[in-house]
């Protein structure tokens, strides 16, 4: 099974802490009551401490022939009329294999029951049984029981750092604590009409909504907008859509806001008189066939008293568990009491102080993401042929492991990155080349095997010695025309000599331009090129080099444009990133940043550098991150050094690396299985539209 991820329920689950449960488990027959004790006592909606069992063969012969408070019973068979007895305390019926349409019976289970069905059932059972309690258990034990869970849910709130996940606990809570049947939470925003920010987080734009605290002072200066954040109805399905409108007097919601007054409605339909709010019957109740009646709408503070947003609670219900229709609502519909405000209003403040710090912690993400970007652009800037590498790699691998989240079968069925751990892998593959900051320019900028210095040397030495050859050869015709008998023959062996030596020179010249550029280096190119160095030209009792050993050094690069020195210096990046990334106090969800960063040129074969790390010892988000890489190095159209490869021959060059141990076989495998670059709809050279030159780069 997957891990599971840092998302939170909408509700707060009702534990055994709670309501512990007494299972009564009724059969005759032995086999079939110990298969369900089996299942009942192995769930993990299960307490072994505050649960207890007990098995019932014959309720005759039993003495627990009635149902006491906090019972369930799983019955195989008709239920015994003594039974029914008990049924007004806070129980639970099931029934085993037996056909649903009992009014008696909460549940139906197939026989015999899977045990996922018999963990939802005891998770449903306990919550019914909890909420029956409530119901019954007298006005004492219920406010008992609200001061209880306000506790919980203060302590519940603190752990969430999502707003939209923060806003439905809150209002679920709300909802739950005082028994209202629908209720909505308006998040304040800056400026009439605000729009909703966007950025991008996780590799995909990931939209946020802006909450902002406001002074009470300031809104009757300024013009601050109301976005309806969230909605529950328990009635009525209602499609939910976010919408802005301006924070004013004549909306319930927008007084509490600007007044900072909480307001307590029995029945919104018959307002009083001098009221400067209105309801708008036509939103949900004429369109949805609704009735709202009683509404609580508080405003929330965080701990400087500054409003941060509305919560609005409609139709407080006599009996929570009862779901209103139009033809009854009324009958079932209570006012809100000065009780119900008094919690409301410290669930209110709870919930201001954690959207406060939700709020805080969101613009301090952002302005990390965005000094991350920064970076990111700068050290781009240094080379701009590489431009949106980073973010590239960043897109490939956060939708790699996407796919590995997605995956059902295969090597990554059990493997799931969390929420945290998707944010620290999009952080280290933005910063996986931020090293190169201490790369030197002209290497980090180098475009072919030699500099453009070395390659004006050549060409001058290549006039030189075209212009000692012909002064060689012009003053050697000299002293033959002076003779006193010149000999034609003689002359012209002269200048066939001179043409041989420089189209021998031009040769060699155009040699040495072509592999000056990122051409592949064969074994007979690399003899001539080594004989062209090993025979240097002889004019005049001068040796006139046109290569030196050290351009030879930079031209007999196999591939690529950097000697061996150019290129340990490129590969000191990666160690450099992880020093660099290494003197950052990241928080304890961000603390692999600099190890991930760090390995994502590992080869699973143990030869990668920079320190030789094998497969076992490599993170997951590297192996995802070296594959990335290679990828869009591959099939980048920027590159000075070589144009785009086309998909199917970059597809091609990875499933090589995967069989030669340098690339993550599983990851490649599912990067061509899951065509992620579809997915991200990457502008690619297909084989079929690519030119020549790309056709040949390697």
């Amino acid at each position: 099974m997957k891990a599971s991820t840092s998302r939170v329920p909408r509700r707060l689950p009702i534990t055994a802490r709670e309501q512990p449960l007494v299972v009564l488990v009724a059969s005759p027959d032995a086999g079939r009551r110990g298969a369900l004790v089996t299942a009942l006592s192995t769930s993990p909606r299960f307490s072994d401490e505050r649960d207890s069992i007990v098995e019932i063969a014959d309720w005759e012969a039993s003495q627990a022939t009635t149902l006491r408070d906090g019972c369930v019973l799983f019955c195989d068979g008709a239920l015994p009329e003594a039974l029914l007895a008990g049924r007004e305390s806070a129980t639970a019926v099931v029934a085993l294999g037996q056909a649903a349409g009992s009014p008696e019976l909460d549940a139906v289970l197939p026989w015999p029951a899977p045990q996922a069905e018999v963990d939802t059932a005891l998770h449903r059972l306990r919550e019914l049984v909890w909420l029956r309690s409530r119901a019954l258990g007298g006005a004492a034990a219920a406010s008992r029981d609200k001061l209880a869970r306000l506790n919980r849910i203060g302590t519940a709130l603190s752990d969430i750092r999502q707003l939209d996940q923060l806003l439905q606990m809150v209002l679920t809570e709300a909802r739950n604590i005082l028994d209202a049947d629908a209720g909505s939470i308006y998040i304040i925003e800056r400026g009439a009409g605000a729009s909703m920010s966007g950025r991008k987080v996780l590799g995909k734009a990931e939209r946020k909504t802006r909450a902002v605290a406001v002074k009470r002072a300031d809104l009757t200066k300024q013009l601050f907008s109301l976005r309806f954040a969230a909605a529950q109805n328990d009635s009525v399905t209602i499609p939910f859509e976010q919408i802005v409108f301006p924070a004013n007097l004549e909306s319930i919601a927008g007084y509490a806001a600007i007044t900072g007054e909480a307001v307590v409605l029995d029945d919104v339909y018959e307002l009083p008189p001098h009221a400067p709010f209105r309801f708008n019957r036509a939103v949900i109740d004429d369109k949805y066939g609704y009735r709202t009646r009683s509404m609580l709408t508080v405003p929330l503070r965080n701990t400087s008293d500054d409003i941060v947003g509305v919560v609005q609670l409609i139709n407080k219900k006599r009996d929570p568990r009862r779901r209103l229709t139009s033809e009854d609502a009324l009958e079932w519909i209570t006012p809100f009491t000065p009780e119900d405000l008094e919690l409301a209003s410290s669930l209110g403040s709870q919930a201001g102080v954690a959207i406060e710090n939700v709020r805080l912690m969101d613009a301090i993400s952002n302005l990390f993401e965005r000094f991350v970007i920064a970076c990111v652009r700068a050290i781009e800037q240094r080379d701009p042929s590489t431009a949106g590498h980073s973010g590239r790699v960043d897109r490939i691998t956060m939708g790699l492991a996407d796919e590995v989240n997605r995956a059902q079968i295969g090597p990554f069925a059990n493997v799931e990155f969390s929420d945290a751990e998707m944010t620290e892998l999009h952080y280290a593959a933005l910063l996986h080349d931020f090293g190169k900051i201490g790369v030197r320019e002209h290497v980090l900028t180098k475009a072919e095997k030699l500099y453009p210095a070395q390659q004006q040397a050549i060409e001058f030495r290549a006039q030189l010695i075209s212009l000692e050859l012909r002064l060689r050869a012009a003053q050697q015709e000299g002293v033959l025309r002076a003779a006193d008998e010149p000999e034609p023959r003689a002359i012209q062996a002269l200048r066939d000599a001179l043409q041989a030596d420089l189209a021998r020179l031009e040769n060699d010249l155009a040699f040495v331009r072509e592999h000056t550029r990122p051409v592949f280096l064969t074994d007979e190119k690399l003899a001539r090129l080594q004989g062209i160095v090993d025979q240097p030209w002889q004019v005049n009792g001068r040796v006139l080099p046109l290569v030196t050993p050290e351009e030879f050094h930079s031209l007999k690069t196999r591939k690529g444009t950097l000697n061996d020195e150019e290129r340990r210096e490129i590969e000191s990046h990666v160690e450099e990133s992880w020093r660099f990334l290494k003197q950052i106090p990241w928080t304890d969800d961000l603390a692999h940043v600099p190890e991930i960063a760090g390995q994502h040129h590992e080869k699973m074969n143990g030869k990668g550098y920079p320190q030789g790390v094998p497969a076992s010892e490599t993170p997951l988000g590297s192996r995802l991150m070296a594959v990335a890489d290679v990828f869009d190095s591959l099939t980048s159209s920027d590159r000075p050094y070589k144009p785009a490869i086309p998909l199917e021959r970059a597809l091609d060059i990875l499933r090589a690396m995967a069989k030669d141990g340098e690339l993550d076989p599983d990851v490649v495998n599912l990067f061509v299985e899951t065509k992620v670059w579809g997915t991200l709809k990457l502008k690619l050279v297909r084989l079929a539209d690519a030119t020549a030159a790309q056709k040949a780069a390697h």
